[in-house]
């Protein structure tokens, strides 16, 4: 449970920090941009690349789960 406990609040503190974001106003192209920039921040090389080639060439598919 106390896994579970950790990850409800993992999650709360992403959506309250989404909050904060949206309050600013931000528009469409802003969003993408500010993904692009945390993206360079994860430490997974591939996820990283996945999202930012996604975001520059319109591309769709499964960019966060591991491939089986």
């Amino acid at each position: 449970m106390k896994e579970l406990d950790k990850i409800a609040k993992s999650t709360k503190k992403c959506r309250e920090i989404k909050a904060e974001i949206l309050r600013f106003g931000i528009n469409q192209l802003e969003i993408e941009h500010l993904i692009k920039l945390l993206a360079f921040e994860l430490e997974d090389r591939e996820k990283m690349i996945a999202i930012i080639d996604c975001l520059e060439n319109n591309k769709t598919g499964n960019i966060l789960l591991p491939e089986e």
